[in-house]
């Protein structure tokens, strides 16, 4: 039954739980104002979403809002309130919905600087902007980017949101510095209650003090009482992980598919293709009817890695070490400076681990030059798995099957290291994969290893459409760099890193503090991406340091580092145009006390198992605030770019780019059919599942890119600032074009590689369809 409209500050039915909020109204003191009804009026007008509600509750809208002074005070110090305004409407659907209030102000009260928002509703509202325009009583327009929840006064007794100036704590106008250190407390939160899924807490919890290595990544609940040091529990499915409200963006529903079981393994790459609506590609038969399918199989995006020209050109050597650079992982290349290669596993735990590659298995295939030029040249390259898959490969290939069956899961992973050449035309080829598994007696007797090499005839395989044990050690190491891509790479030293600065920066910086506005695009919705992560995959943990991402590598044509460069470059430019407004010595940064309770936060409990490591900037200068400024933007735009955003157009093709194995590898140059080689990768329901998530990434709306700001024309009242960006933006625009040129030069016939797709992850600006192409400013999925 609908609810009628309720009248000022009746709190009604708790849908959302009690807030411990109640009954703290001290944040927000008796209002002392000036003036009665007969007040001029200012027109604001507000953008706003309602997320879906149940068909009896009442689609009755009421908002009250009380402009506050940030020029005039009253006796407590506190800037002096106009007359609360109401807002009453009837909202139809969840769509961003503009409407407009009389907000009273009398020119006596001088300038506003926060607003006070009270929901009167039975529903929450996502208040996304609030623009006063100039009238008599306030001399010029006054703009309040919110983007906050608003919920029912029964939550939440009000929110109060700020103008869209920034300052330091120290130079906040009086009248609004009690408001600002209340408010932040309020978002703050404090001690180890259960939290309501609709509070706006931002509550730190650290395990890293309860062991000394390896912490897992921080998260944002404050309820959970046990403490691992190597695993995180996965969180039922039908359960929530709490996240700060406001860290819910819009009402969007992030979910990962649902599938009927479709079988074991795929049959033949013809019927990976139909699920793709491809019937009939290129060199390949009509591709037959989906075998053994018990439901209508979905139909999804070409991913680019199907070349239009030739779709088996994935397959080629050429291609597997071109996206050892290009792919989702170019992070794990290394030069190889010593040979033979040596591994850092302990002896007495894991026996001789050292590479079994001889110069007998790589010189053949080194264009006439020795091993000994080649490293002096520096022309050999090496993506080593080895030291981090091996401690774990007897648990994974004994991982239990399926309950029902009691049967052993049919697993069989291998450590892999791959050696590369680089030719004279700087593209690499493989010379070489070692796969190795523990001693099956004992982990201390060291590994079997088998090393693989391309085999002579590798064209007349692949035109026969055949596969052989060289194929299947290329899923191998395909499958090992995913898996680190993924889990490590993406997920630890990306998602989870970032947790921490977004709580960190929630808890200790205002949201008029010129760093919060800094770096607030590059936090969006990245604790509800994570929490959704986190009741789907859970891992150990891993933290990266600040090192050189790439590693030295900046001969290969396709490399992504000239992007890379170009873009950290634009970015560090603009941290230092935005951040001299605010900051005009070294003394200011280290007299911030926001800022460096914020730093504190970071260093000390959100990566506190690091806290003493060399490399943490001392945040005691303008340079130290504007490199860590710089990493953080740059980890959450352009390096998740890098390692996160061609997940569908390379790995939405299964035999492309595995995820698992579940065969032992045949002897070095054995021929397999093609169903063994699907037999011993990714299975189909992993398949699907993966295609469907890394699909919904392409459809996203609402995301905003490097150099944007969402409503760019209310995020700032600073000139400066605003400049400095439509600089930064400039200056992108620069290298999308140098890196457009470069895919596009002839000289460079190998920048797109076999299967013809140019290097675009770095590209920051954006095109429509599903092209890995435009750099978000967050890490959004």
């Amino acid at each position: 039954m609908a609810h009628p409209s309720r009248a000022q500050g009746w709190r009604g039915p708790r849908r959302y739980g009690r807030s411990p909020l109640i009954g703290q109204r001290w944040f927000l003191p008796p209002p002392i104002h000036v003036g009665g009804s007969s007040n001029p009026a200012a027109t604001a007008s507000i953008k706003l979403l309602r997320p879906p509600v149940k068909s009896h509750i009442s689609n009755q809208l009421r908002l009250s809002f009380q402009l506050v002074s940030a020029t005039v005070a009253g006796g407590d110090g506190r800037g002096l309130r106009g007359e609360e305004a109401v807002l009453e409407a009837i909202l139809g659907g969840c769509e961003e919905t503009e409407m407009d209030v009389k907000l009273a102000w009398r020119e006596a009260l001088g300038a506003p600087g926060a607003v006070v928002v009270k929901n009167h509703s039975d529903f929450p509202v996502y208040l996304k902007v609030l623009n006063c325009s100039a009238a008599a009583g306030l001399r010029v327009a006054v703009d309040f980017a919110c983007n906050g929840w608003v919920y029912p006064v029964g939550k939440h007794p009000y929110r109060l949101f700020f103008t869209n100036d920034a300052y330091v704590k120290e130079n906040t106008p009086r009248p609004l510095l009690g408001y600002r250190e209340d408010e932040l407390a309020l978002l703050r939160g404090e001690g180890a209650d259960e939290r309501a899924f609709q509070e706006c807490l931002s509550p730190f919890r650290s395990d890293s003090t309860t062991y000394a290595t390896e912490p897992i990544p921080i998260t944002s609940t404050t309820s959970c009482s046990y403490s691992y040091p190597h695993t995180e529990t996965r969180v039922p499915l039908d359960q929530q992980i709490y996240v700060p409200c406001d860290e819910r963006v819009g009402t969007d529903v992030i979910a990962a598919p649902s599938l009927p079981n479709l079988g074991s393994h795929f049959k033949s790459i013809a019927e990976i293709y139909s699920l793709i609506g491809l019937d009939d590609v290129g060199r390949l038969a009509k591709a037959k009817q989906v075998i053994n399918s018990r439901a209508a199989a979905p139909k999804f995006p070409v991913p680019q890695v199907i070349s239009a020209v030739n779709p088996m050109s994935w397959r080629r050597d050429e291609e597997f070490s071109r996206q050892m650079l290009a792919g989702t992982n170019p992070v794990c290349i290394k030069r190889v400076t010593k040979f033979p290669l040596t591994s850092d596993l302990d002896r007495t735990a894991y026996g001789d681990q050292d590479s079994k590659i001889t110069e007998g298995h790589i010189e053949k295939n080194m264009s006439g030059i020795t091993l000994q030029q080649a490293l002096e040249d520096g022309r050999l390259f090496v993506v080593d798995h080895r030291d981090w898959v091996m401690p774990y490969l007897k648990r994974i290939n004994e991982l239990p099957g399926e309950e029902e069956t009691g049967e052993i899961s049919p697993r069989k992973a291998y450590a892999a290291r791959t050696l590369l050449f680089l030719n004279n035309d700087s593209t690499l080829r493989p010379l070489a994969i070692e796969l190795s598994s523990p001693h099956q007696d004992d982990e201390q007797l060291g590994s079997v290893t088998t090393v693989y090499t391309p085999p002579d005839t590798s064209d007349d395989i692949l035109s026969a459409n055949k596969f052989t044990a060289w194929d299947l050690a290329e899923a191998h190491a395909t499958a090992n760099d995913t898996s680190k891509n993924n889990f490590v790479i993406h997920w630890l030293n990306v998602h989870a890193t970032m947790e921490s600065l977004v709580i960190a920066t929630n808890r200790q910086l205002s949201v008029l503090h010129p760093v919060h506005k800094l770096l607030k695009p590059h936090f969006r919705n990245t604790l509800h991406v994570n929490a959704v992560a986190r009741q789907i995959i859970f891992g150990s943990g891993d933290r990266r340091k600040n090192d050189d991402i790439f590693r030295g590598i900046q001969e290969v044509t396709y490399l992504p580092s000239n992007g890379r460069s170009r873009n950290l470059d634009a970015i560090k430019k603009w941290v230092a145009d935005y951040c001299a407004i605010y900051y005009v010595n070294d003394g200011a940064v280290t007299s911030d006390s926001e800022l460096q309770a914020w730093w504190r936060e970071v260093r000390h409990v959100g990566h506190g198992d690091l806290q003493d490591a060399h490399w943490w900037p001392a945040m005691d200068c303008l340079a130290d605030l504007e490199e860590a400024c710089t990493i953080i933007i740059w980890l959450g735009s352009a390096f998740h770019a890098a390692v996160g955003l061609g997940q569908y157009g390379y790995q939405g093709f299964v035999p492309n780019s595995p995820t698992l194995t579940s065969r032992p590898m045949p002897e070095a140059g054995a021929v397999v059919t093609e169903a063994e080689f699907l037999g011993s990768i990714t299975p189909r329901n992993e398949t699907l599942a993966l295609m469907g998530m890394a699909a919904k990434s392409l459809a996203r709306t609402g995301e905003v890119f490097l150099g944007q700001r969402p409503e760019s024309e209310l995020w700032t009242i600073e000139q400066r600032a605003a400049e400095a960006l439509a600089r930064f933006q400039e200056r992108l625009q620069v290298v999308a074009g140098k890196i457009q040129r470069r895919n596009t030069d002839p000289t460079l016939k190998k920048r797109a590689g076999p299967v013809e797709v140019p290097y675009n992850m770095l590209t920051p600006t954006r095109e429509p369809g599903p092209v890995s192409r435009g750099i978000p400013n967050s890490i959004t999925n």
